[in-house]
């Protein structure tokens, strides 16, 4: 009897295994770190090989520690952090480590590129932003910068698709990472000839795309004892993380929107048609069969309130990374932190401006204002720059449903309701992506029907917006808007400056 399915979700700061029942009930989930190595040149790496044992060691540990026989296991199914990038050689060898989404170096070759041709097109057709994260940018930066190694490299792939490699010798991707890539059409569901053109790369050297239910089978005899599972388990090649997250956390209407905030964040709705912003501030993914997510992702969500407890908050608080009493101290401050502004841009901007040339920056501060003052105004800064985002998707009767740190902080998510003006749910699950995974897998063997889970999903909390509080920030979001644009030349000119000493 098939009873269990698996959703390993390879994220940028470690990999998790999680195993589910057939009704998504959560039975035991095993999770390994690994580093991302950055300098100040903006890079930003995994390596491959530590990757994929962690990807072994998280599968294996839920087999060993939760005593499931390998017979019960339905299926493996795969989530992964979006726009990743290795070249590898004829043996499979990476020629590269991998090249994460965080990673900056390509955005002087990126603007030399806008400068020589006008990629509005290449946005409309693929969805992806025109912006450093994309592997489209860094393979442009890779012409600039290594073309013999481009030339040296038998195959282009992600993360994910090395992983798949590793254990069945075929080279696939999902057309749902391979949306985020820049360089895939998910309408035609075709590579896309503008972008290899641009990029300068023979299709032959992509992965094949496949639809996210394709299944892979046939594990070697060393991946079976690695693994602890059978040889015919079958592996369901999955999505990306976070179209993922909508799913598992079954944010399936057009009028679900999530917000996430861990160490970045993002807003993402689901629709089930491709439909690129005019302007190109948000992304447009493909999910599966009739469904895109439409949204965007912002660089400054967590980690900017962790620089605030480690430079701003008192030395207990920050002793011992108290979140909730700096949440605490936050709430006591009046809105609009006494007319306290920050701008949270302390690294660069993805969603809604697509820029590395954007800085951070507090306005009107005064004497009076304290740390705690300050403070406030970090969460509100990220908090108003998220409903920047969330204001080229938004529609009458919209429902958040807020996943990742975030949700643990009761004083952020009545902070969300009032900003964004609607109700703010948090689902019981923190599993979204793993779950997402696992969710297409029994769609693919038929458990469930259009992706739902039977009953509706646990709530565990809910917050209702002051309507009162949401007119005020409506004006000091016009005021956060109207200096973030007004304060680009002048970071603009810093960022020169600092180059030029």
């Amino acid at each position: 009897m098939k009873e269990f399915v698996m959703g390993v979700d390879i994220g940028t700061s470690s990999t998790k295994a999680v195993l589910f029942t057939e009704q998504g009930k959560v039975v035991h989930r095993h999770a390994i770190s690994y580093q991302m190595k950055t300098d100040t040149r903006g890079k930003a790496e995994l390596d491959p090989e530590q990757v994929f044992e962690a990807v072994c060691g998280a599968i294996r540990g839920v087999m060993l520690e939760s005593k499931v026989n390998k017979d019960e296991i339905l299926a493996v199914s795969f989530s992964a952090a979006m726009h990743s990038l290795i070249l590898v050689d004829e043996t499979g060898t990476p020629l590269t480590k991998c090249i994460t989404w965080a990673d900056g170096r390509s955005s002087g070759a990126l603007n030399r590129m806008k400068q020589k041709f006008d990629l509005e097109e290449l946005y409309q057709r693929t969805g992806t932003p025109i912006h450093a994260m994309s592997p489209f940018a860094k393979l442009c930066w890779l012409q600039e910068t290594e073309p013999e190694k481009l030339k040296q490299a038998k195959r282009i792939c992600g993360i994910k698709s090395y992983v798949l490699y590793r254990f069945f010798g075929k080279w696939v991707i999902d057309a749902s990472l391979a949306s985020g890539s820049g360089l895939f059409n998910p309408v035609t569901m075709k590579w896309e000839q503008m972008a290899l053109e641009l990029a300068g790369i023979p299709e032959s050297k992509l992965p094949e795309v496949v639809v996210e239910s394709e299944q892979l089978t046939g594990l070697s005899e060393a991946s079976q004892e690695k693994l602890h599972l059978d040889a015919d388990t079958p592996f369901v090649v999955g999505a990306n993380d976070g179209s993922l997250a909508n799913l598992g956390i079954q944010a399936l209407g057009e009028s679900d929107v999530t917000v996430t905030v861990g160490t970045s964040g993002a807003v993402r709705k689901i629709g089930h048609s491709f439909l690129p912003d005019e302007h190109g501030r948000t992304f447009c993914y493909r999910l599966t069969d009739g469904f895109f997510v439409r949204g965007g992702a912002v660089n400054n969500g967590g980690k900017i309130v962790e620089w605030a407890l480690e430079q701003l908050a008192p030395r207990a608080i920050r002793n011992e990374r108290d979140y909730e009493k700096l949440m605490t101290q936050a709430g006591e401050i009046p809105l609009g932190a006494e007319g306290l502004l920050f701008l949270p841009y302390l690294l660069g901007e993805r969603a809604p401006y697509w820029t590395d040339d954007i800085r951070g920056a507090f306005l009107g501060l005064s004497e009076s204002h304290t740390r705690a003052h300050m403070v406030r105004a970090v969460i509100e800064g990220v908090t108003l720059n998220l409903y920047s985002v969330y204001q080229e998707i938004q529609a009458e009767g919209d429902v958040l449903y807020v996943t990742g740190g975030i949700a643990r902080q009761e004083i952020w998510c009545q902070l969300l309701a009032d900003v964004f003006g609607h109700e703010v749910r948090v689902p019981y699950t923190v599993e979204g992506s793993s779950l997402g995974a696992a969710i297409i897998a029994l769609e693919a063997f038929q458990k469930i029907q259009g992706f739902k889970l039977d009953g509706e999903p646990e709530i565990a909390a809910r917050f209702f917006p002051d309507f009162k509080r949401h007119e005020r920030y409506l004006a000091w979001h016009a005021v956060f808007v109207e200096a973030a644009e007004a304060l680009m030349t002048s970071n603009r000119r810093i960022i020169e400056w600092l180059n030029e000493n």
